[in-house]
């Protein structure tokens, strides 16, 4: 249980390393630098989702169930951000970004309190279905593959939370704020891999590929609705180069660990 933890805790850590970046180095705000790292980050979470999920799921229990928590996993969370889109909150961590850009400005558009609380709430929203597979996968998978999810995890999260970071940060909240705001997602993703990895020790086959497959379909919504629209927008015909790369380097992980 506690190494369960502690691959969710590297998992989510890239937020802080997003972070600290963009408070040490604020050129990475570009559009064009975060573009490409949406591009490569969605290459990797697609790896990570057919190879260290899906396949995964579908090796255990079949069709019905991998089928059945891929739905289930992307209505939730489709469901959940037309909720907080409701509630006038962007997900889209790369829209104050794309914004900066459209108006030609060298400025970041800053979130609002509210804006600032609702996206961590995204986060958090992204991290639980992530953290809870990262757990599941110490059992149902040898450790290299456990290790490859967390991989790919890791480098997806790093465009995230670079846009999010940038826009809290030009929103005037202070890097210690953003920090905690972060690692309490951190320690959120490593509760929530310990829970995935204890309570779903026995469980059936059917169960854990559901699991499995919730975490699935919900990062397809991500990469699809977040990650690459902002990538194209951002730097055009290279997001497909830099998704493949993405891809083939999570992938490596995989087959390197010979999972």
């Amino acid at each position: 249980m506690i190494e369960a933890a502690l691959f969710g805790a590297i998992a989510q850590s890239a937020l802080l390393v997003g972070a600290l970046l963009v408070w040490k180095f604020p050129r990475l705000k570009k559009p064009a630098i975060v573009g490409g790292l949406m591009a490569f980050g969605a290459g990797a979470v697609i790896s990570a989702v057919s190879i260290d999920l899906v396949a995964v799921s579908y090796d255990e229990a079949g069709e019905l169930p991998t089928a059945l928590g891929i739905a289930i996993g992307c209505v939730t969370y489709f469901l959940i951000i037309r909720f907080l889109e409701r509630k006038h909150v962007d997900e889209q961590p790369g829209a104050a970004i794309a914004t900066a850009h459209a108006q030609d400005s060298t400025e970041t558009h800053g979130a609002t309190k509210q804006e600032a609380r609702n996206l961590t709430v995204g986060m958090v929203i992204d991290g639980v279905p992530e953290s809870v597979a990262v757990g599941l996968t110490l059992h149902t998978a040898v450790i290299g593959v456990s290790a490859a999810l967390v991989g790919s995890i890791f480098i997806a999260a790093i465009p995230e939370a670079i846009g999010i970071a940038a826009a809290l940060l030009a929103g005037g909240i202070a890097i210690g704020s953003v920090l905690l705001r972060f690692s309490m997602i951190v320690i959120i993703g490593a509760v929530f891999a310990a829970v995935g990895y204890s309570l779903l020790y026995g469980a059936s086959d059917s169960t854990q590929a559901i699991i499995q497959s919730i975490a699935a379909g919900a990062l397809l919504v991500v990469v699809i609705d977040e990650m690459i629209p902002i990538a194209v927008r951002s730097i055009k015909g290279w997001a497909g180069i830099l998704g493949v790369a993405g891809f083939v380097f999570s992938a490596a992980l995989t087959w390197a660990s010979g999972g």
